[in-house]
């Protein structure tokens, strides 16, 4: 409707869905530290729209720099005043535009007052969950659905409401499994017949049985079903539930609140009274003491494994479903250990909490080493002190031993909203958090967005992809010639590098053959000389939403950049193979260029172990950080020296030479050169069980997982580096907090 009404400007809100994404500028960034090229390239393309505000935007930022930079340091980019009275000229989708490109950690901010401003703030705040009102608007012949979260539950609600409707009698349940089809079938048969309610639960465990349940579904008709009959489906997100079914039915959901705070209360709520009393009761009041302290640690350590997802990456690598019964066996070993043995086994509660049943579900060996690092600041032995804080504000901690209230009465009084600290993560964990948010936001309302046409005063889908083909096609090179790279870098035993580049350049020729024959194919459909298939289709939708197509991924290295990102990107990897091959091997090495990192980093270990004849399993790898301010390096005689690491979750400190603090609003943090030097294992003068060295794991991308390949490789992880920490720190502190590096970034 605001369309319709002309309310919203068709390419500022294409842009603001492409979260100010586009084909790159060649404005050149103005020398300001706190500003990005990924902020400058947003602020660039709306210098493009070159109307309004937008009228030599950047010129005017770059004469402006110390008044935007205030607007960046600021908490709320929206309480301070903006250059030249920009804000209060501009509308709310402008706004956004500016959030987006300068601080997207507060875009989804700037949405709100777009549909504050358009809609109402109806439309922002959720409605209070209703059942009885839901079944009002229900008939025998409609479903009703609940889409289930974790941790939700709908069923307390739904015999809540029969007890009222006086259906408590006249209901049957069945929860969805292997071999429970025909219970279901015959359940839903009776039902209709006989006016009672049918509640089937977890649809999803049931995908081969979903095509019987859209049959039964169309085939209730009014005459044939009781007024009273009710079909009540549960399910999770699934691609297996029935779309007819979906479209046709009554949708519900009700998520449980989030925070570590309602997470910790709906575990002590969930908490038997009498048992809680009885535990440790029968050892004396020192034991009972140890339990209540120990069981409030547990319930901290569940609430807080679970809430570290929302900081992605950052918390852990693989999103995991913990859930309450892992909570409850854990509970239940606590007291049985406590009351059976004279003295506390620590360890053995840590293993049967962060490796049997917490541990069973984690897969991913850098979180299984996160999960046991986080179960010591809970099941310790600090934790039966009364001044003993879980974190550095204190403001979480095990109260006193008291009654249960004391306990409930406490998680009420804790703040709704936790910080990072709470998890062992820096304060700039939430600005990760934020802009996540806000870009799934945008990518899903981006992916619900008409492919075709085009509004008053816009370029058409045609005219865009041509220009980009175009561009794109200029920008990246044809494939090398392996055969001419062959003849002058032969096979050489005394120099695998050779053979690394040799694979290499067959790996990206693979790549740019796709990435040039598809753009090429989608310029001639767009002009009607062939036919738009699917592929194409998939590379001119990437094109137009600027996320790279899937027929590219297949064949590609693993990257999360968005198209106009990763073309560049891929350009100066070629740039870099191409320097390779015009002028020899080169001095520094470029380990984000390659496809194959792992190869590269055999090929070195090779290099050492012929020319030392050693054999190569019996080497590992020195690292040595360089000072920033050398940029000029000679080939190191054993070795190489490798550029393009990012360090996520913490910065590199170039005077100490140590592992350090982020600084505020600065996420990332380039690595100076490093010197990689293979040394035998046994001769290796690096103490590994030294507390001063944080075995930190690099990644390719900063989605982190990965799966392994048939050769022993993983597609995302690539090694792990011994990085210095100071004495103040330890490896516990930099586990918590995530720290890992990146070969290149999202952006």
């Amino acid at each position: 409707s605001m369309e319709v009404d002309q309310d919203i400007n068709q390419e500022e809100k294409n842009l603001l869905l492409l979260a100010c994404g586009g084909t790159g500028s060649s404005i050149p960034k103005p020398k300001a530290e706190w500003l990005t090229e990924v902020s400058w390239d947003r602020i660039c393309e709306l210098d493009k729209l070159a109307r309004g505000p937008w009228n030599n935007f950047a010129n005017s930022f770059k004469q402006n720099l110390q008044a935007w930079q205030a607007v960046f340091d600021a908490d709320n980019p929206l309480d301070v005043a903006w250059p030249g009275g920009l804000k209060d000229s501009m509308t709310p989708l402008q706004k956004s535009l500016v959030l987006v490109a300068l601080r997207p950690d507060c875009t989804v901010q700037g949405l709100q007052e777009v549909i504050a401003t358009k809609l109402g703030k109806d439309y922002l705040e959720p409605p209070s969950f209703d059942l009885e009102k839901s079944f009002e608007d229900s008939n025998s012949t409609t479903p009703l659905i609940f889409v289930l979260s974790s941790g939700a539950d709908p069923m307390a609600e739904i015999i809540r409401l029969a007890h009222k409707m006086g259906m408590n009698n006249q209901r049957e349940s069945v929860s969805l499994g292997q071999g429970q089809g025909k219970k279901a079938e015959r359940a839903i048969l009776e039902g209709k017949e006989q006016g009672f309610w049918v509640i089937l639960q977890n649809c999803h465990l049931a995908a081969s049985w979903m095509g019987r349940l859209e049959v039964m579904v169309e085939e209730l008709k009014p005459e044939d079903v009781q007024e009273q009959f009710r079909l009540w489906l549960t399910a999770m997100p699934s691609p297996a539930f029935p779309v007819s079914v979906l479209q046709n039915g009554l949708k519900m959901t009700n998520e449980p609140p989030k925070g570590l705070k309602f997470n910790l209360l709906r575990g002590y709520l969930s908490i038997d009274r009498d048992w809680f009393e009885e535990a440790g009761a029968g050892r004396g009041e020192e034991c009972q003491h140890a339990f209540r302290k120990m069981l409030f640690g547990l319930c901290f350590f569940h609430a807080s494994i679970q809430e570290r997802c929302i900081y992605g990456p950052l918390g852990w690598n693989i999103p995991y479903q913990f859930s309450e019964p892992d909570r409850q066996i854990c509970m239940m070993q606590l007291r049985m250990f406590l009351e059976e043995n004279e003295n506390i086994p620590y360890m053995a509660l840590r293993y049967t909490a962060s490796e049997a049943n917490y541990g069973g579900r984690v897969t991913d060996s850098h979180d299984r080493r996160t999960i046991n690092n986080l179960i010591t600041d809970f099941y310790c032995a600090d934790i039966l002190k009364d001044e003993y804080k879980f974190s550095p504000s204190g403001a979480y901690y095990a109260p006193v031993f008291s009654p249960y209230e004391t306990y409930v009465e406490y998680i009420r009084s804790l703040p709704i909203n936790q910080m990072p600290e709470a998890f062992g993560l820096h304060s700039n964990a939430n600005l990760v958090a934020a802009i996540s948010e806000a870009m799934r936001i945008l990518r899903t309302a981006n992916s619900l967005m008409p492919k075709t046409g085009s509004g008053e005063g816009t370029r058409s889908p045609d005219a865009i992809l041509t220009e980009a083909t175009e561009k794109y096609l200029k920008a990246v090179a044809g494939p090398f010639d392996c055969e001419f790279v062959e003849a002058k870098y032969p096979m050489d035993y005394k120099e695998s590098m050779n053979t690394v580049l040799n694979q290499e350049l067959l790996r990206f020729n693979k790549l740019v053959i796709q990435v040039r024959s598809t753009l090429v194919d989608v310029g001639k459909a767009v002009k009607g000389l062939v036919v738009m298939s699917q592929e194409l289709d998939e590379v001119a939708s990437g094109i137009l939403a600027n996320t790279t197509p899937g027929v590219w991924k297949a064949v590609s290295y693993p990257s999360l950049k968005p198209l106009s990102s990763y073309v560049t990107d891929l350009c100066a990897r070629l740039k870099f193979f191409q320097d390779w091959i015009d002028a020899g091997l080169p001095s520094t090495f470029w380990l984000s260029g390659f496809y194959f990192t792992q190869s590269f980093l055999t090929g070195q270990l090779q290099n050492y172990a012929r020319k030392f004849k050693l054999e190569i399993d019996t080497l590992t790898w020195n690292f040595k950080v360089q000072k920033q301010a050398l940029t000029s390096f000679r080939k190191p005689e054993t070795g190489c020296l490798v550029y393009g690491i990012f360090m996520d979750g913490a910065r590199w400190d170039d005077i100490d030479m140590v592992i350090a603090e982020s600084f505020a609003k600065v996420l990332f943090c380039e690595l100076p050169h490093i010197h990689l030097t293979p040394c035998e294992v046994s001769k290796d003068g690096v103490d590994k069980k030294t507390t001063t060295l944080y075995p930190c794991p690099i990644y390719k991308t900063s989605e982190r997982k990965g799966v392994l390949l048939t050769t022993g490789h993983s597609t995302n992880f690539v090694m792990t580096m011994l990085l210095p920490m100071s004495s103040q720190h330890t490896e516990k502190h930099w586990v918590k907090r995530g720290v890992a590096c990146l070969t290149q970034l999202d952006d």
